[in-house]
C-alpha cells in the first residue's frame, strides 16, 4: 500500500509590501522588527482570507487586519482617458512575540 499525500492548495493572492515611513524604518534598525506593516492586494480578498494566508504560507502570528478599499486613479494618456486598477490597502498588526523581517 502506497502513501499519498494529499494535495495543498493556496489562495492566489498578490500581496505587495508598502514602503516603510519614516517612523517605522528607525523602529526596524534600532530593534529588529516591526509592529505594522502595510500590503497592498486585489479588492476582492477578505480579512478572513488574509489572515489564513499570512499565517499559513509565511507564519505569523496576527493581531489584527484592518482594510481599505481605493478606487483606482482616473488617468488622462495620450490616447485619452484610462483608470488604473482598484486596489484593497492592508494594515497587518503582528502579535508582540512575532518578528516581522522586511529583508
Amino acid at each position: 500500500m502506497s502513501w499519498k499525500r494529499l494535495p495543498t492548495f493556496f489562495a492566489n493572492i498578490p500581496l505587495k509590501l508598502m514602503p516603510l515611513t519614516e517612523g517605522q524604518q528607525k523602529a526596524y534598525e534600532t530593534s529588529g522588527s516591526l509592529k505594522q506593516v502595510a500590503f497592498q492586494t486585489i479588492p476582492s480578498v477578505s480579512k478572513i482570507e488574509l489572515r489564513k494566508y499570512l499565517e499559513s504560507v509565511y507564519g505569523l502570528s496576527v493581531a489584527s487586519l484592518r482594510t481599505l478599499n481605493y478606487e483606482g486613479a482616473k488617468k488622462r494618456g495620450k490616447h485619452g482617458f484610462y483608470r488604473r486598477p482598484d486596489y484593497k490597502k492592508v494594515y497587518v498588526t503582528f502579535n508582540k512575540t512575532d518578528k516581522a523581517e522586511t529583508s
